[in-house]
């Protein structure tokens, strides 16, 4: 490894050490470590947004899938990233409007459908479903690390992923601001890095032109002494999926990220509704330079090594482009980008483990049982610490392509949160019983389709979920306006803001010993 990857390197874990130490300063409640104390301001919103957006598998999956596929993959991943992106404003300004805002996605859920139970069920089933998919993101993370610091260092892929254990620790310990900040700066250097990687493409290739006329031509496989490719199917609209699987896989990416838990977790954070829109405004603008960059690099990858060795997946296409035809301050600069990528969204979905484990299954489950701030939040480095460790430990095997694993969890995602969340942010009828059946009916029947071989997963999960969905609410009474008013009323009754405050007070452990009557007989109701 050259003296410029030492330095570009040293300089990155000096400023993550300073971030994580200023951060664990800041956070003196719960809510700062979950969601920053819902005070966010607009650049780290967008830095933290922008960071999360792009993990490993867009700056290693989608420039992958575009040497194995083609065009498909830009109209797979980027278009239904963005489009799931370009939504997500309206999304913000509904989850951010209540005066007091819930402080994770299942606390949200339960907050819009069961607020008068003790212990909800809802809360429960969402915290188990994003633990999972959540330990499979930061999973898919730490293999996408592995990956780059392998090809950086030589050090073999089991040894380097235990390297990321320490800027695991590093960005999630201090919670919600230190994963904010760490993200705004690699937002900044996945931008800086992706151009210099993308100039130094170009520049080898002689530019657009000969890379279109490469990959247009071009029959050879995917690795050495596998099966050719079909002249021109590389710039065919379908490429090599057809335009089932493919449609499956953009609806997946498009309408299932759109109501992924971390999503409304951030828009959770800023200081109020119009910073939340702007943030994922924002968002959208600053991602278009960086997608456009990964295009080029995934095409141009194609015309520069037309076959990989037989032991390489499409995952390792980034490290040896660059490290190949990249100059070594260029190569240490994009190479860096690159793991920052993975830290920027394994902190995030870390963070989003250890809250689930923490927050929304262990203290749901013992109500009585009272923590002060300060323990709760060191409970919950403990959490995120062992989960760090679990999901390296997890990795030591490499999974499926990196681009091909996020989409499945974004499509359970989809299949078992799209009604919940639409329905119940736009649709005052939208009840709890609705809310059981959609996800308890999306999540089995995108598993179950998935398990058969179903082309489209996700519309068949979503279809049925929709189905039952509206089953349960019309089947079911309307749901008290205390589980809706915030979210539709600019001014909310003192019943609705009573039961909140009361929530508020059973998650920090305080016991209410005030609670009227009214509020018993709804509750029993």
């Amino acid at each position: 490894m050259s003296l410029s990857y030492f330095i570009v390197f040293g300089a990155y874990l000096v400023f993550l050490t300073w971030t994580c130490v200023k951060s664990m300063k800041q956070v003196e409640s719960l809510s700062d470590f979950t969601t920053g104390g819902h005070r966010m301001g607009l650049l780290l919103g967008v830095g933290t947004s922008v960071a999360t957006w792009v993990s490993v598998a867009s700056v290693m999956g989608v420039p992958g899938q575009l040497y194995r596929t083609g065009i498909a993959a830009i109209i797979g991943w980027v278009a239904g990233w963005f489009l799931a992106t370009a939504v997500m404003p309206i999304l913000a300004y509904k989850v951010r409007r209540p005066e007091l805002p819930a402080r994770t996605f299942p606390e949200f859920i339960r907050l819009r459908f069961e607020p008068f139970q003790r212990i909800s069920g809802l809360q429960l089933i969402v915290a188990v479903l994003m633990l999972v998919g959540y330990f499979i993101f930061c999973h898919l993370q730490v293999v996408g690390f592995g990956i780059v610091f392998n090809t950086i260092t030589g050090i073999p892929y089991e040894y380097a992923i235990f390297g990321f254990l320490i800027l695991l620790a590093l960005t999630s310990l201090g919670g919600f601001w230190s994963v904010a900040a760490t993200d705004t700066l690699n937002a900044v250097l996945i931008l800086v890095g992706l151009a210099f990687g993308t100039g130094a493409i170009l520049y080898a290739t002689g530019g657009i032109g000969p890379i279109l006329d490469a990959v247009a031509t071009t029959t050879a496989p995917v690795n050495v002494g596998g099966e050719p490719l079909e002249p021109g199917i590389l710039l065919s609209p379908a490429g090599t999926f057809g335009w089932s699987v493919l449609l499956g896989i953009f609806m997946s990416n498009a309408i299932g990220a759109s109501v992924a838990p971390h999503w409304i977790n951030r828009f959770m954070a800023p200081k109020n509704s119009k910073a939340a829109v702007l943030q994922m405004m924002w968002t959208v603008i600053a991602l278009i330079p960086i997608f456009l960059c990964l295009i080029i690099i995934g095409l141009g990858a194609k015309a520069l090594l037309p076959s990989l060795p037989v032991d390489k997946t499409t995952d390792y296409i980034m490290p040896l482009i660059v490290q190949d035809y990249a100059p070594p301050f260029v190569g240490a600069l994009t190479l860096i980008a690159l793991l920052a990528a993975a830290v920027s969204t394994a902190n995030s979905m870390l963070l989003n483990c250890g809250t689930s484990l923490y927050y929304d299954l262990y203290r749901s489950l013992y109500p009585e049982r009272q923590f002060d701030d300060e323990r709760a939040t060191r409970h919950l480095r403990y959490a995120v610490l062992a989960l760090g460790v679990l999901s390296v430990l997890s990795a030591i095997k490499p999974p499926l392509l990196l681009a091909m694993g996020f989409t499945y969890v974004y499509g359970a995602f989809g299949a078992a949160f799209m009604w919940p969340v639409w329905l119940g942010l736009f649709w005052r009828r939208m009840n709890r019983a609705g809310a059981y059946a959609g996800i308890i009916v999306g999540i089995i029947g995108f598993i179950t389709a998935k398990a058969m071989g179903a082309d489209n997963p996700f519309v068949i999960g979503a279809g049925l979920s929709l189905i039952a969905t509206l089953a349960g609410v019309f089947l079911s009474p309307p749901p008290p306006k205390e589980a809706y008013e915030a979210y539709f009323e600019p001014e909310v009754s003192p019943e609705t803001r009573a039961v909140t405050l009361r929530i508020r007070r059973e998650s920090d452990q305080v016991h209410d010993v005030t609670s009227t009557p009214t509020l018993e007989a709804k509750g029993k109701a």
